[in-house]
């Protein structure tokens, strides 16, 4: 047994040597073949039986004063990446929304993608302390199969994708992704103060969020189901296909069930 998972360990981290995007080798967090799969995996055991058996027995730490800096942090850095992502698009006269490769050159531009696509991760390993502050209120009704799902698979795809497609036909995920989770994080800053404009947000933002899953099923469904080549990786088409297809019903599975199958409190 020991044999057969060294193998395959020595083989995970060959993969890995030999496919990556070595421009990126010595940052944090990617430094290291180990370090995320092992944060993902201690986060699913805080968050799901650490966590809860912890505070089974203390009352809810009081939480309002850092969760509004956290909300207001996350407003803040996925507007600024929202703007910075959109501001190369804009200056990319041939950015390809059909099909477009990853520039893996040693360029300006090479490196402005890749640093983006890290940024990004980062963001989404930042993303974890969400549910960490659920736990710690004792909002474990919050700490859904969705949520948990949503923000694992995020770090882990965002992390791949960092090591083997920084940028390219990914950007746009990343354009839609920080406008979106700007929105909703100002959104849980005003809820901290029962704030009536939160109430009449909610809504709002969760279509828009399906906005975003439709359009991004489109983005990742055209190349992948039509075979475009354009350099960029076919298996990544249809994780992006795959992920977004499935974030899109669980969405509107939610939004069914909060919006339409009850009556709507605020419009």
């Amino acid at each position: 047994m020991a044999y057969v998972l060294q193998k395959w360990i020595d083989g995970y981290n060959g993969f890995l040597q030999d496919h990556r995007d070595n421009r990126s080798a010595d940052l944090p967090l990617l430094n290291n073949n180990w370090q995320i799969p092992l944060i993902v995996g201690t986060y699913l055991l805080i968050v799901l039986r650490i966590g809860p058996r912890m505070m089974a027995n203390r009352k809810p730490f009081e939480l309002k004063g850092v969760i509004r800096v956290y909300n207001l942090l996350q407003v803040a850095i996925n507007w600024i990446l929202f703007m910075v992502i959109s501001y190369i698009l804009l200056n990319r006269p041939d950015f390809s929304y059909k099909c477009q490769p990853v520039d893996f050159s040693e360029t300006t531009q090479g490196y402005q993608e890749m640093f983006v696509a890290y940024a990004y991760f980062v963001l989404k390993v930042l993303d974890l302390a969400d549910t960490l502050l659920f736990v710690l209120r004792k909002k474990q009704s919050q700490v859904s199969f969705l949520h948990v799902y949503h923000h694992s698979m995020m770090v882990l795809v965002s992390y791949y994708g960092v090591l083997f497609t920084p940028g390219g036909h990914n950007f746009i995920l990343g354009v839609w992704n920080t406008l979106g989770h700007a929105g909703i994080y100002l959104y849980y800053f005003f809820a901290t103060y029962n704030s009536p404009l939160a109430a009449r947000c909610k809504i709002h933002l969760t279509r828009l969020q399906l906005v975003q899953f439709v359009y991004l099923t489109v983005h990742f469904g055209r190349p992948a189901l039509t075979g475009v080549q354009c350099g960029f990786p076919q298996l990544w088409h249809w994780i992006g296909l795959v992920q977004t297809v499935f974030f899109l019903g669980m969405f509107l599975d939610f939004y069914i069930k909060s919006y339409v199958k009850k009556p709507q409190k605020v419009e």
